[in-house]
């Protein structure tokens, strides 16, 4: 009699370590995922309150129109506040009002937008986290921005 595994009982191990790996690299996939969403919002916060420590030095918000964290754009915005501001953790060369995980800031100096009065914010997140919890901002021309799957948070001028 021959020693040693025969090919079926080869293919069937194989098989079972497939299974397995995949399994293991699927659930990392999704940890990996939901870390990156905490950091985002953690880095939502950090910018909100920077904004509002501008705010409270200034008499109102940075206006200086689009700020994207994926261009040099959003160092201008950093100078402005005084100190470093994060990116999102992927930061893709794209606006994440088409689904691009970057985040967006936008604050204008014309009345119909408030004058540097509001502001808004927007960011990505990979995983659902049940309700919206920024439904948008008004601005003083009456136009609220909301984009169907970013959200949108800021601060409304009756909110000042």
């Amino acid at each position: 009699m021959k020693k040693g595994f025969t090919l079926i009982e080869l293919l069937v191990v194989i098989s079972i370590i497939g299974v397995l790996s995949s399994t293991i690299l699927g659930s990392l996939s999704d940890a990996r995922s939901q870390a990156r969403d905490a950091r985002r919002l953690q880095d939502v916060r950090s910018i909100k309150t920077a904004l509002e420590v501008y705010y409270a030095n200034n008499g109102q918000y940075p206006a200086t129109s689009w700020q994207y964290s994926h261009t040099s754009s959003w160092d201008n915005l950093t100078t402005l506040l005084g100190g470093s501001l994060p990116v999102d953790p992927i930061n893709e060369a794209a606006t994440t009002s088409s689904g691009a995980y970057s985040y967006s800031y936008f604050a204008h100096p014309s009345p119909d937008y408030c004058e540097g009065q509001a502001y808004m914010l927007l960011y990505n997140l990979e995983n659902s986290i049940g309700n919206d919890p920024d439904d948008g901002v008004t601005f003083c021309n009456g136009s609220t921005f909301a984009y169907g799957n970013v959200f949108v948070t800021g601060v409304s001028p009756a909110e000042n």
